[in-house]
């Protein structure tokens, strides 16, 4: 074998060489995959990660939804504080004496200790104009008829003035002890009685 021949055919092995390394092989290195998950075979659309080093599924966990109340959603304001607010009771307070009428009776009160008891029932009469629905006013009348002998009016103005203090214990009560004491003087002990047991109901 001559040296041309010789060198055809390492010239031939080295081309076969070169035809079996590709350049994929040269330049397509695989790179290795440092993640600790990888996505599972894709099932119903939903791709689940693992984790490659232990084989623990890792279910993702989605954010909870923050609710935010409209202003002016009354019904949202209440369940953010948890109770309503408690509203106050609404006080009913008691009407007070008329000035007019309490400065009547006092001077009433007067005239009757200094024994001027017509004088005393003029100025309750006027009291009673000025305040028609003082039960007050009705007891010092009823009394002072009662001082000057008069049964009849006294029991009478005594009973207008229980119909004015309904609901008033306290009055009540003062009223019919003097409804007893109107009819032991005009002697009806026995309606006397009957005005004391309803004295002792309040």
């Amino acid at each position: 074998m001559n040296f041309n021949t010789q060198m055809k055919l390492v010239a031939m092995g080295a081309l076969v060489v070169l035809t079996g390394c590709t350049t994929q092989g040269i330049y397509n290195t695989p790179i290795e995959d440092r993640s600790t998950t990888r996505p599972q075979q894709e099932s119903n659309g939903v791709v689940t990660p693992v984790d490659i080093t232990t084989g623990v599924t890792v279910t993702p966990v989605a954010p909870s939804p923050v609710f935010r109340p409209q202003r002016g959603d009354s019904t949202s304001e209440e369940s953010s504080v948890g109770t309503s607010v408690p509203v106050a009771p609404k006080v009913v307070l008691q009407s007070k004496q008329n000035p007019a009428a309490v400065a009547l009776l006092a001077t009433a009160r007067k005239q009757t200790n200094n024994g001027q008891l017509r004088s005393a029932q003029t100025s309750l009469q006027r009291a009673q104009r000025i305040a028609p629905k003082d039960p007050e006013v009705y007891y010092s009348l009823a009394d002072t008829h009662r001082r000057l002998g008069e049964f009849l009016q006294a029991e009478q103005v005594a009973l207008k003035g229980v119909g004015i203090a309904q609901g008033q214990s306290t009055k009540l009560r003062r009223l019919w002890q003097l409804i007893a004491s109107i009819r032991t003087d005009a002697g009806d002990l026995e309606g006397a009685d009957k005005a004391s047991a309803i004295a002792r109901r309040y």
